[in-house]
C-alpha cells in the first residue's frame, strides 16, 4: 500500500525545499532584517506583526508605514498599500487589513509576496507564512524547526 501511495505523489520540475514548521525569514530589501516566522500551511496569506502603523500618501497612492520588531530589534518599513483584504483570523474574528508586496527570503531563495500587517502580539511568532507565499517550492516537516539554518546575527 505504501509503494502505491508514493507513485500517486506528483513530480515537479523542480525539487522542493524541505523547511521545518518554523524558520527565520529576511526582508533583503530592508537590510537583510531577520525575524521567526510560523509556517502555516492552513492560512492562504502570509501575516506580519506591524506596530506604528501608519498610512500616508505619496505620489497620489496610498502607502503605509509600519515598524517590525525581533529580539530587540526594530525595523521601519515604508511601503506602498497594494489594497485592504477581509482577513478572518485563527480566533474566528474577521477584520480589514492593508495588504504589501514585500521581498522576503527563506534560506537561498527570496522573492516578492503578499503580506497582510496584523497585531500578532499575543502571539509567539511575529510572522505568519501561508501557502500563497511558499509558491510550491517547499514541503514542511512539522517535527522539525529551522532546517534552513539561522541568520549569523541571530540566535536559536
Amino acid at each position: 500500500m505504501a509503494k502505491t501511495a508514493s507513485k500517486n505523489i506528483s513530480k515537479s520540475k523542480h525539487q522542493s525545499i524541505l523547511i521545518g514548521w518554523r524558520e527565520w525569514v529576511s526582508f533583503p530589501d530592508n537590510g537583510n532584517f531577520s525575524i521567526k516566522a510560523k509556517i502555516d500551511t492552513g492560512a492562504r496569506t502570509s501575516a506580519v506583526h506591524a506596530t506604528h502603523i501608519r498610512e500616508l500618501v505619496k505620489n497620489d497612492k496610498k502607502w503605509v508605514k509600519f515598524r517590525l520588531y525581533q529580539s530587540g530589534k526594530y525595523l521601519f518599513v515604508e511601503i506602498p498599500i497594494i489594497e485592504y483584504r477581509k482577513i478572518t483570523n485563527s480566533f474566528g474574528v474577521s477584520e480589514q487589513r492593508p495588504v504589501i508586496n514585500i521581498k522576503i527570503k527563506l534560506g537561498k531563495n527570496s522573492w516578492k509576496t503578499e503580506v497582510t500587517l496584523a497585531r500578532r502580539s499575543g502571539m509567539t511568532y511575529p510572522m505568519l507564512i501561508g501557502r500563497n507565499s511558499l509558491k510550491n517550492k517547499y514541503l514542511v516537516n512539522p517535527n522539525q524547526s529551522y532546517l534552513i539554518g539561522t541568520p549569523k546575527n541571530e540566535k536559536k
